[in-house]
């Protein structure tokens, strides 16, 4: 039975993104930018403090930090048996960071020289994956893609799980990284390269059906997910990856909430919009 999904409570929320001025070099085909500095983290994700290194060994570097930021999420929460958490993330470029040594290795060695991870670790669902079954979660789960709408179709299909009643708990969000030289072929070379946003990281958050008797115990909601074909964003122009710094918007509007008196609209790209407002708002 489907039942409409107006307000959705915010449990929580973890951003992981580069410091300001973190950056790692990259080899570049860039006419007259051999090496270049993207902003990411400096160390390795998949070494961080929180990713076992059993798994560490096998996944890319957006895949290690959506298992990092995931378990600092529900670390503080009561979550619902898992069969009842469904796992919802966006990723735009896969895991490339993973995949390209292990071609040239493929290339120069054969295929025996290929890790056997291979075949997964580089897909967009890798981190849906290694957060589904790392952390235990047996609710429904599934990967958008979509360099400016990803993360607004993710957290679209969260809301529909619970419309539907098939889960308790979302987990949503954009988990990304772009981090190797192959990656930099994305952008032409007649093309500048972004000067906004992070080229990895990931913003998680922890959704419910807000219930109809709730006193807004729980902070911030978000309303009314909504399509506008007039919305336009900037974001394609000048981020790394757009999804990622939409959703680290979201986050930080979120947390802005209790200093301010009104609502707040927030583009999740592609035409998606979504109202920040008080999770203080009682239920007429």
């Amino acid at each position: 039975m489907r039942t409409a999904v107006e307000e959705l409570d915010v449990l929580a929320s973890r951003v992981l993104l580069p410091s300001e001025g973190e950056t790692v070099e990259l080899a570049s085909r860039r006419p007259g930018q051999p090496v270049i500095e993207v902003p990411a983290f400096a160390q390795d994700p998949r070494r961080a403090e929180g990713v076992p290194p059993r798994v560490g060994r096998r996944i890319d570097r957006f895949s290690a930090l959506a298992y990092h930021a995931v378990s600092d999420l529900v670390a503080p929460l009561v979550m619902p048996a898992p069969e009842r958490v469904g796992v919802f993330f966006a990723n735009t470029r896969a895991g490339w960071a993973y995949a390209e040594p292990q071609m040239k290795s493929m290339i120069s060695r054969g295929p025996r020289a290929v890790q056997p991870y291979f075949v997964t670790a580089w897909f967009p669902t890798a981190a849906t994956g290694e957060v589904t079954i790392g952390l235990g979660f047996r609710g429904c789960a599934k990967t958008t893609t979509g360099r400016l709408s990803g993360f607004a179709e993710a957290l679209w299909l969260a809301r529909d799980a619970l419309e539907r009643q098939a889960i308790d708990v979302a987990i949503v969000g954009a988990v990304e990284s772009v981090v190797t030289p192959f990656a930099l072929l994305d952008w032409p070379l007649g093309q500048g390269l972004p000067t906004a946003g992070a080229a990895e990281g990931a913003a998680v958050f922890a959704v419910r059906q807000r219930p109809v008797t709730d006193q807004g115990t729980n902070g911030a909601a978000l309303r009314g997910l909504r399509y506008e074909a007039t919305d336009r964003t900037t974001a394609a122009d000048r981020h790394w990856i757009p999804t990622l710094s939409i959703a680290a918007e979201l986050a930080n509007r979120i947390a802005q909430v209790p200093d301010v008196d009104c609502d707040v609209e927030v583009a999740l790209g592609g035409g998606y919009r979504v109202t920040v407002g008080h999770g203080s708002r009682k239920a007429p």
